[in-house]
């Protein structure tokens, strides 16, 4: 599932990528269209909501806040050393992933809208959207490490909505703010998807690959006549 998720979303955001590069300092027209509808009906009571959201994608809040939820998050009996592992793994994830968004942003060098629009602070190339990939990548850091301590179903579903809503509402803010454009928004929330199913397929992997070997070695099961099942 993690592997899928991973390939999907990285295709995605690859072919979002390349199609962004070639058009240079031309804007799509849907991402033009949607940032004047945002500037033609925000006010000042929305704007401060996405001032203050935008603190949900700030690096030094997120990333030691991960290490405090995954640590809290490990199971009940570990040591004080294990429960800080707990919570490095995940935000270790999500910090290589705000470097590795950080080298793209870089490669691409995309525009920003125009400064006249801005209702917030911000800086840098445009695509993909720092903020929105930090909360992101913390979101399902989060939902990863609090997942597996709740029950399968609508619980654990809960835990994943959760995160996505996470991830919402602080790009919606930057798109809000007029600091970036709506493709930038979409790419940093396919490349958070990318990065930490990949990272999550990769660190599992072991343990699944054990699971399989471990069933794979056992004798088949006898049936009440003392043969083998599916004999």
């Amino acid at each position: 599932m993690a592997a899928a998720l991973a390939v999907a979303a990285g295709v995605a955001f690859a072919v979002l990528a390349v199609w962004v590069a070639s058009r240079g300092t031309s804007v799509p027209a849907l991402d033009e269209e949607v940032h004047r509808w945002a500037l033609a009906r925000r006010g000042p009571a929305t704007i401060a909501v996405a001032r203050a959201a935008r603190w949900g994608g700030t690096t030094y809040v997120v990333l030691p806040a991960l290490i405090v939820i995954g640590a809290a998050a490990a199971p009940r009996g570990r040591g004080l050393a294990r429960r800080l592992g707990s919570g490095l793994l995940p935000a270790l994830v999500a910090s290589t992933g705000v470097y590795a968004e950080i080298w793209v942003n870089h490669v691409i060098g995309r525009a920003r809208p125009p400064v006249a629009d801005w209702a917030g602070a911000a800086g840098g190339a445009s695509f993909p959207s720092g903020h929105t990939t930090a909360a992101t990548l913390f979101a399902l850091g989060c939902a990863w490490a609090i997942a597996g301590r709740v029950r399968p179903g609508w619980p654990r579903g809960t835990v994943w909505a959760g995160a996505g809503a996470y991830a919402l509402v602080v790009g919606w803010s930057r798109v809000w703010l007029g600091v970036h454009w709506p493709t930038d928004v979409t790419a940093a929330w396919l490349f958070s998807a990318a990065w930490t199913a990949g990272c999550i397929a990769a660190i599992t992997w072991p343990a699944r690959r054990s699971a399989v070997r471990t069933g794979q070695s056992r004798p088949r099961s006898l049936s009440r006549q003392g043969r083998p099942s599916g004999s």
